[in-house]
């Protein structure tokens, strides 16, 4: 199985654990909630770190870039999070250049069952948001060519918390992006050396992100009790 059907079979095993867990842990859970005091669950701020790979890279089926960062969230409301975060991504060409991709950007995640103050272990969400993308590649040796663009991107998907405690959790989500700007290409001449090409016109380019994080909840910002109905 080549990488591009790999990526294809996650993408589509998290697709049917995301609807699987949605549906058992709503019957499991619904009696073992149902007097749960009503508070209200905005305002918690969370610090955490993630891993993601993404596939697809740059119209190249076997593109596999490796990346890091970190995030934090800020709870808005019951079942809608934001999440701010920054990634470093890498990626060899063919080992004879390298890729690295920097995003900055944030995502407003809807929670598709109600965390119940984070007590359900499994918190499944749908999640969109928009990035800002730095891209530079390299070709390798000391003289090797260089370029780089900045461009601008949109990402939407689906993921899911597992809720170790109600202030920690492990998460994992699968998106799509697209990016919209100026296209940076390496191509292979028939002597084997490689270089870079800058495309001017506007174009989309995507890829597929899956992304493994864990996050602490460090501080209620704001605190409020409802009245139970």
């Amino acid at each position: 199985m080549n990488t591009h059907r790999k990526f294809v079979v996650a993408a589509l095993l998290s697709v049917w654990c995301f609807l699987e867990l949605s549906a058992q842990d709503s019957l499991a859970t619904k009696k073992k909630y149902k007097n749960l005091p009503l508070r209200e669950q905005g305002g918690y701020f969370s610090l955490g770190l993630r891993s993601t790979i993404s596939s697809f890279s740059h119209g190249n089926p076997k593109g596999v870039g490796i990346g890091a960062g970190g995030q934090m969230r800020l709870q808005l409301i019951d079942r809608l999070n934001t999440e701010w975060f920054a990634d470093v991504f890498s990626n060899d060409i063919k080992g004879k250049a390298h890729r690295f991709d920097y995003h900055i950007g944030w995502s407003v995640m809807f929670y598709v069952l109600n965390p119940k103050q984070f007590a359900r272990k499994f918190t499944p969400y749908v999640v969109a948001g928009h990035c800002f993308d730095l891209s530079v590649v390299k070709i390798n040796g000391v003289n090797g060519q260089k370029a780089s663009r900045f461009s601008s991107a949109v990402q939407a998907g689906i993921g899911c918390n597992y809720n170790i405690n109600p202030r920690f959790d492990i998460s994992l989500s699968t998106q799509y992006m697209l990016h919209l700007g100026e296209e940076l290409d390496v191509h292979e001449k028939s002597d084997g050396n490689m270089f870079i090409e800058s495309h001017k016109h506007t174009g989309w380019e995507g890829h597929l992100l899956i992304s493994l994080s864990v996050n602490y909840k460090i501080v209620k910002l704001w605190k409020r009790d409802r009245k139970q109905m």
